[in-house]
């Protein structure tokens, strides 16, 4: 069986132990890489 988290649990798991907005927005920055790189693999 997989243990999922959803984006919105996992934002607040992260507020709770990060609270500098430079963290906070790091992890912005990444996730949105990561979606770009996700999508650009899909297509090969």
């Amino acid at each position: 069986m997989e243990n999922h988290i959803t984006r919105e649990a996992a934002w607040e798991l992260l507020k709770k132990y990060n609270k500098e907005a430079f963290h906070l927005q790091h992890a912005l920055t990444v996730e949105g890489v990561m979606r770009w790189y996700a999508r650009s693999m899909r297509c090969c």
